[in-house]
């Protein structure tokens, strides 16, 4: 199973110009809303048509320009799956699942193709009823049997989870991982969910104003992100335009502070990045390196963590970074209090650098 895809697509102030190849995995399309994403997703399955390039899957041709060929939707044998599932609202969950089935058989055999695919998400049971009479999670579930009956070349995932609750997505996302291990395709799926990529897929694609940005093992986007786009979307809640100023050295140009970073800082560098949770509390700590006197502008609490926001020096610009304390198994009168100033120490081996 294989993807080769290189187009070209106009549309009025946008321009989507996206490369990218992937074999037997699951790579996670991340980006900012309007990155051109879902438009990679419709162009593959055919519900859009880009204005040049090629897309091959699996040694199909699914679209060549320079050699005219443009697959219809139902030839490509695609399974995208939306956000809303699609079912048909007047068929039955069974009809539904053998929907994309060419040459299913007869009703017998129609029924228990479909009884098959629903038992592999827990669903044979509901097979006569209709898509009104299902949860959110029960939909989407046969949405993924009628996918796998279909049996596709390729799988997408267009921000599936996005309506569901905590539990229900957490339990769909291991039905979704069975799937996968049982057949083998090249899955794209697109998310917001920097977490959720990481729990469902191997590789991460950044994307940025219709390109890839940034493409790599989860390990490596998530560790060593590359660009701005990908510390932004990995998560990283502290960023800041950067200069270098010595060997070791950079500085915040937005929040007034300098680092030695540890390791020699490249000549081009323009951005830093710090995680949320990547600095601490150090008492001992010299002020000035890698350690600042931040005072405490406002907390909120969620169920495990403390969200502290510190005002960083600067003063002409004020500008605020976010740190997250674990709040599990720590007395309530020794979490950060608003008003507080704090000596925070910064790791050198935490801060990110990025030259893009």
């Amino acid at each position: 199973m294989s993807l080769v895809l290189d187009i070209k697509k106009r549309y009025p102030g946008f321009m989507l110009d996206m490369q990218l190849g992937a074999g037997e995995e699951r790579v996670a399309l991340l980006g900012a809303s309007g990155c051109g994403k879902s438009c990679t997703l419709r162009c593959i399955a055919g519900v859009e048509t880009p204005d040049e390039g090629e897309i091959v899957v699996n040694g199909v041709t699914f679209f060549d320009s320079a050699a005219g060929i443009n697959l219809s939707p139902q030839e490509r044998k695609c399974a995208l799956l939306f956000q809303n599932y699609q079912l048909f609202p007047n068929m039955t969950v069974a009809d539904n699942v053998c929907a994309g089935v060419k040459d299913a058989g007869d009703a017998a055999a129609r029924r228990q193709l479909a009884e098959r695919y629903l038992g592999i998400f827990g669903l044979a049971d509901f097979a006569d009823r209709y898509p009104a009479r299902l949860s959110g999670g029960q939909q989407q579930r046969v949405a993924l049997a009628r996918m796998v009956a279909a049996r596709p070349r390729i799988f997408m995932f267009d921000e599936p989870m996005s309506a569901l609750d905590s539990y229900l997505k957490s339990a769909l996302e291991q039905n979704m991982l069975d799937l996968f291990d049982v057949y083998n395709r090249t899955v794209l799926y697109v998310s917001h969910d920097i977490d959720e990529a990481c729990r469902l897929c191997q590789r991460i694609c950044v994307m940025h104003d219709g390109h890839v940005e940034e493409i790599g093992s989860v390990e490596d986007v998530v560790r060593r992100p590359q660009t701005l786009a990908a510390l932004r979307l990995t998560g990283c809640k502290n960023t800041s335009r950067a200069r270098k100023i010595g060997i070791r050295e950079v500085e915040a140009l937005d929040w007034g502070m300098t680092f030695n970073v540890g390791r020699e800082v490249p000549d081009d560098v323009a951005y830093l990045g710090i995680r949320a949770s990547y600095f601490h509390v150090d008492n001992r700590a010299e002020r000035g390196r890698n350690s600042y006197d931040l005072h405490v502008a406002r907390v909120s609490d969620s169920r495990f963590e403390r969200l502290v926001l510190l005002d960083a020096p600067r003063v002409d610009a004020p500008t605020r970074l976010q740190w997250k304390v674990n709040k599990v198994g720590m007395p309530v009168d020794e979490l950060p209090q608003a008003g507080e100033t704090l000596r925070m120490h910064f790791d050198a081996s935490r801060i990110h650098l990025v030259c893009r």
